[in-house]
């Protein structure tokens, strides 16, 4: 019985798996599909020299699991806040530039409060962070200006779902981190993804002997009774052991591929990226804004990149030709913080994820389903109670190389309590 753990996924969750057991001393061994790791959180270099990241991905310092994370394979030094003093955010209506702090400690200071904040707000926020009967987002802030200037961008930020359909359960896990002081500053890779996170992890890796094979994408799961036999790739099959374990750290529809009886979630919501060639600023910028399809500008010394999330009520299908069309909002976007840019839209590369998470709605199941396999685990940043995000991608991936390690320490006690240490992450 070697005890040796197969990791299926190279995103986040992924590495955040092979990581976590191979510090406790497991054999690993991790399978990536792509040519590269990182899932939706990588660097995309193409042949023309623009060099981006996917997606504007940032973290909260309420996101304690994943700053650990950073800590561990020595990139958390990349990880900066690019407004300190409060996001800049521009409302295209009025032209009126705004701080607003994300923490409502923040809000003492009455030049960082939403616009229109009342103390009736504070009472629906509050409201928000208790764990109450799980209703849409919208219908917990009735004719509140609260809404449309903060809880909505907050909402579709991290739950990446609009506010009528947003689980106010899903939203008050984050009301409730970031209501501590201290905990809202939002961070961003000076770099970039690949530099400040995924070659970090692929080397701390490399530096445990575990094994990192790309382009292998798992085309099935060999079955002996309950248990997962063996791997099957294009190439053959890899026989596990006896003692051996698999962590699915997949996208939903990838595990429901390998396993089709798996109640997975089949809802989904897309983000649509804009990034355009342009020098921006010397260190990373970030301004929002209202009363525009753009919602988050991220500008960097030779690019900006555009986020519209739940966007497919916005722009679908995309257009090429959607760039120029968003072009005066991040125009007028970068000029409030002074940045110059140019009148003519720059080139651009327009990215389309239409399963870029999945979708936070009312009602929709917390935690992940049973594989029936007692070998297998899941992971990824759909299973537990917190949104889609790096911190849920990194707590899923802690959990299953938990599991595995406290399954070689006790092979000979029953399944059932295992799977109940299984759970405790996401308490």
């Amino acid at each position: 019985m070697t005890g040796a753990l197969h990791v299926i996924g190279a995103g986040i969750s992924g590495l955040a798996t092979a990581i976590t057991a191979a510090q406790a001393g497991l054999p690993v061994t991790l399978y990536e599909a792509a040519a590269q790791a990182g899932g939706r959180c990588r660097t995309i270099a193409t042949g023309d020299g623009f060099v981006h990241d996917n997606g504007t991905h940032a973290l909260l310092t309420a996101n304690t699991r994943a700053l650990a994370f950073l800590e561990e394979i020595g990139a958390r030094a990349g990880w900066i806040e690019p407004e300190p003093g409060g996001i800049p955010v521009l409302d295209l209506r009025s032209g009126r530039l705004a701080r607003v702090g994300l923490s409502p400690w923040s809000w003492i200071d009455p030049a960082k409060r939403p616009a229109g904040l009342r103390l009736t707000d504070l009472l629906r926020l509050a409201r928000l962070a208790l764990p109450l009967r799980d209703r849409p987002v919208a219908a917990a802030f009735p004719q509140s200006s609260l809404l449309e200037g903060f809880v909505e961008p907050l909402t579709v930020a991290v739950l990446n779902t609009p506010v009528a359909t947003a689980s106010t359960r899903r939203l008050g896990y984050v009301v409730r981190r970031v209501a501590w002081p201290g905990s809202a500053r939002l961070l961003v890779a000076r770099h970039g993804l690949t530099e400040d996170l995924v070659a970090p992890a692929l080397r701390r890796l490399r530096a445990l002997s575990a094994e990192i094979v790309t382009n292998a994408r798992l085309r099935g799961l060999v079955r002996t009774g309950n248990r997962v036999a063996g791997l099957a790739f294009a190439d053959g099959i890899i026989d596990l052991g006896e003692g051996d374990r698999v962590a699915l750290a997949l996208p939903p529809w990838e595990a429901g591929r390998l396993l089709p009886s798996l109640a997975v979630p089949r809802q989904t919501e897309a983000i649509l990226n804009v990034h355009y060639r342009t020098p921006g600023a010397s260190a990373p910028r970030l301004v929002g804004l209202r009363g525009a399809r753009t919602q988050w500008v991220l500008a960097r010394s030779d690019h900006t990149s555009v986020t519209i999330s739940a966007s497919k009520s916005v722009i679908d299908p995309p257009d090429p030709r959607v760039a120029g069309g968003l072009w005066p909002e991040v125009r007028a976007a970068l000029q409030a913080i002074g940045i110059a840019a140019p009148e003519t839209a720059p080139p651009a590369r327009v990215v389309m994820e239409k399963r870029a998470t999945v979708r936070h709605a009312v009602g929709d199941s917390l935690g992940f389903p049973p594989t029936g396999l007692v070998n297998l685990d899941l992971a990824g940043d759909w299973g537990g109670p917190l949104p889609a995000t790096i911190e849920a991608s990194v707590r899923a991936g802690e959990a299953a190389a938990r599991l595995a390690c406290w399954q070689r320490s006790n092979a000979a006690l029953d399944w059932p309590a295992r799977a109940k240490e299984a759970i405790s992450w996401s308490r």
